[in-house]
């Protein structure tokens, strides 16, 4: 007895799988569900059945109902490649073989929960890792941080000095802007040392620092020069606003309690960055400034000619 033809209705049905195979495997009818899955795995629909295989069932005896098999069928390669587990019946008849089979309940909650899982496994590892980043992030700007100031004042050191200067003169020249430099350095600070010792030349050097720190504008610079000099860099300042900047540092250092020192007070030499000039030039003419300070008495402020050249007064 041949095998019922499949009504029309069941040809776009994607979640039943309806196969009919002729002598030699050959497709004569597959729904919408077999063919959705023969894209997917791209293999052809007779070989696409490993477990039980169509051809093994192609030699077992139908019973009365022209059924050969009834339960699993694994759809896919079980060496490797996607798997479907679905449940239904084959029915074999006059050499043909009608597979009517639909996706596994158990088997489809299963993998729903178990992508259900995964995804948030996923959710929380991204989560994870966004944080952990943004911590590395956090830590490594605390590391740059403290590579570039300096331990004792918590002022920049000279790299972050030298790394700040280069980039504000190419930006002072690119946009055609002023950009000034002021030297401080504490006068007669070996003295400090030698009669106070060196625990209060540090505490000199900090306070000092603090200042700095206070007095700066949020754009400046301030950085530990070396030994008892500092520099202020200051983007978009003309000599006149340098000159009074320094004039103020002056006075707030000559004015500030130094625990039980007596009296300290400060030089000053300031340059504004000419045309063509590089960093290091304009870092050496507020120095020459600075040194005409210490000459004419310490405790004032200097500022740089064009050629100004020479070092620090001790």
């Amino acid at each position: 007895m041949p095998l019922p033809e499949m009504p029309e209705v069941f040809d776009s049905l994607e979640a039943v799988v309806i196969a009919r195979f002729g002598a030699g495997g050959a497709l004569l009818y597959g729904n919408a569900g077999l063919l959705r899955v023969c894209a997917d795995q791209g293999r052809a629909a007779w070989d696409l059945f490993s477990q039980p295989r169509l051809d093994a069932l192609a030699r077992v005896p139908p019973d009365a109902r022209w059924v050969v098999h009834r339960g699993r069928l694994t759809l896919g390669d079980m060496h490797g490649g996607e798997m479907r587990t679905l449940t239904g019946t084959v029915f074999a008849s006059d050499g043909e073989m009608l597979v009517v089979a639909g996706y596994d309940i158990d088997e489809f909650e299963r993998s729903s929960v178990l992508m259900l899982e995964l995804n948030s496994a996923l959710d929380a590892a991204h989560r994870d890792l966004i944080r952990a980043n943004r911590e590395l992030a956090r830590r490594e700007a605390a590391i740059r941080e403290l590579s570039l100031t300096d331990a004792l004042t918590g002022v920049g050191n000279r790299r972050h000095l030298d790394e700040n200067l280069a980039a504000e003169c190419e930006r002072a020249r690119r946009y055609q802007q002023p950009l000034a430099l002021i030297i401080l350095d504490i006068d007669h600070f070996k003295r400090v040392n030698d009669g106070w010792g060196h625990e209060a030349g540090d505490q000199v050097l900090q306070e000092v620092g603090a200042l700095l720190r206070a007095c700066r504008r949020r754009s400046d610079t301030v950085a530990r020069l070396g030994g008892e000099e500092f520099v202020v860099l200051m983007p978009g300042a003309t000599a006149l606003q340098a000159e009074q900047a320094a004039e103020r540092l002056r006075q707030a250092v000559a004015g500030r309690a130094m625990g039980k020192l007596p009296g300290v007070t400060a030089s000053l030499g300031v340059a504004v960055l000419a045309p063509g000039e590089n960093g290091g030039s304009l870092l050496a003419r507020a120095d020459a400034a600075l040194y005409r300070a210490k000459q004419g008495g310490r405790n004032r402020v200097v500022s740089a000619a064009a050629d100004d050249r020479g070092g620090a007064a001790p």
